[in-house]
């Protein structure tokens, strides 16, 4: 499975508790790249061939409106989750995703 990118909105201890699961996981502030906008972090994960995850339905914008490319999405709504919900909604997600989808998955 390719690695996963999490953007600034996505909870550290999710990330931290997908790793515990054995997921490769990168976040934006590993990667030095806090502030910087949507498209650059979209951008970063097409160049590193990651999906993004994420909670923000901003960069769902950026993929439908204006037609930017990605390496596949997966967008969490996080109203009423709590990080234990978030990170086996994801995981569970992840098990039986394809290793080549590039879809938009909504969990």
């Amino acid at each position: 499975m390719r690695p996963l990118y999490c953007d600034e909105g996505i909870w550290i201890p999710v990330a931290d508790g997908l790793r515990r699961r054995g997921w490769t996981v990168y976040t934006v502030r590993d990667e030095g790249k806090l502030g910087e906008p949507d498209r650059d972090h979209l951008s970063y994960a097409v160049e590193n061939d990651w999906i993004l995850l994420t909670f923000d339905d901003d960069f769902l914008s950026l993929v439908e409106r204006a037609g930017l490319d990605h390496a596949g999405i997966i967008f969490v709504q996080q109203a009423g989750r709590d990080i234990g919900d978030v990170v086996k909604t994801v995981d569970s997600h992840l098990e039986t995703r394809s290793p080549n989808d590039r879809e938009i998955h909504y969990c």
